[in-house]
């Protein structure tokens, strides 16, 4: 209201409802003066960005700035991530090149040497300074050789499941749960299948999904879950682990508790950082620790994925990633959120309205 020349905007999304968020980007976009925001909110950002200053690791260290709005920012940023993999590679390939001539002129350093029949020993003796050069200037190469490009950050991989498409997974019939789903709901999944379920707050949609997830049994009607069928469910924020534990001592033993076989790797997944891996979970940020979550649903190649606010914590990058990979999916995905960059993206989904 005080029509300052200079906005300066640390999160201002949160908490907002619908209306609230509508009136807010209206004043943004005709604030006559600078605006700088710091927001994981994307359909903030393309309403009302024009330019983004990016301060995620970079193959030099350095900040990069990018014009061209949202779109501009994402191409730019692919394109950046494509240059520095090309760059590593490169330097990776060279040492390795050199790795393997040092070793060759090492071989043939330590190989015994014969000359050929009727020729004399002399020449064995004349041939060796040569070969002692060779591996010299080969040693000398190795050791010059240092790479100035760092590895570049992990891509994501999100692996299939294994079902398949139209297979019967889950029914849900009329449940209701004490003053948390008052109206029964009825509802039948099977391989492919997606849903977004809305409506306001203490509407029952995170009861919904825990229900679906079999975390919670409703106080009327039934839910059938077919034989073997893994189910897969991320919840608005991350359970209560055992701070002490490592990612990958948490990853083994969630494993071996849900027996499962085929499992993903920790590692593959491409979510958390080697030396993220093996800190204790205290010790990780609210964005790792949800990476982890997401790494514990999908290493399991589950049948039917759960969703309750999937975007908590998570950066527009790695969440374009999660919303390209759902979309793919032979897996029944099921979504609650108020993300409405993500409500945009599924807009060709079934909606089911509480």
């Amino acid at each position: 209201g005080a029509r300052p020349d200079l906005l300066l905007l640390d999160e201002p999304t949160n908490h907002l409802d619908a209306s609230s968020l509508a009136f807010l980007t209206e004043r943004l976009r005709d604030h006559a003066g600078g605006l700088a925001i710091v927001s994981h909110d994307r359909a903030l950002l393309r309403d009302v960005a024009s330019e983004f200053l990016d301060l995620d690791p970079s193959s030099d260290g350095r900040p990069r700035l990018y014009a061209g709005g949202y779109e501009g920012w994402i191409e730019g940023r692919d394109a950046e991530r494509a240059r520095w993999q090309q760059e590593h590679d490169d330097q990776v390939a060279e040492h390795r090149r050199l790795e393997q001539a040092a070793s060759d002129a090492r071989d043939r350093l330590q190989s015994n040497w014969r000359p050929e029949k009727g020729h004399g020993k002399h020449q064995r003796a004349t041939r060796a300074p040569g070969i002692v050069q060779a591996f010299n200037r080969r040693v000398e190469d190795l050791e010059a050789h240092r790479a100035t490009v760092p590895q570049p950050p992990l891509v994501p991989g999100w692996p299939e499941s294994r079902t398949r498409a139209g297979r019967p997974l889950v029914d849900v019939e009329a449940v209701k749960v004490e003053g948390r789903l008052v109206e029964p709901v009825s509802l039948r999944l099977a391989g492919g299948d997606r849903c977004v379920v809305t409506g306001p707050n203490g509407a029952g949609k995170s009861t919904l999904l825990a229900v679906l997830a079999a975390a919670l049994q409703p106080d009327e009607g039934r839910v059938l879950v077919h034989s073997d069928v893994r189910i897969a469910s991320l919840t608005q924020e991350v359970p209560s682990w055992d701070a002490r534990l490592t990612p990958d001592q948490l990853f083994a033993q969630a494993m071996g508790e849900q027996g499962v076989g085929d499992v993903v790797s920790l590692g593959s997944l491409g979510l958390l950082e080697p030396h993220a891996r093996h800190t204790p979970v205290a010790r990780l940020s609210e964005g790792q620790q949800r990476r982890l979550h997401l790494a514990l649903c999908f290493a399991v190649r589950p049948d039917v994925v759960v969703l309750d606010e999937p975007t908590n914590h998570l950066s527009a990058g790695l969440v374009d990633s999660l919303t390209a990979a759902i979309r793919a999916s032979r897996a029944a995905v099921v979504v609650a959120t108020h993300d409405r960059q993500l409500l945009r993206d599924l807009a060709d989904w079934p909606h089911l309205a509480l």
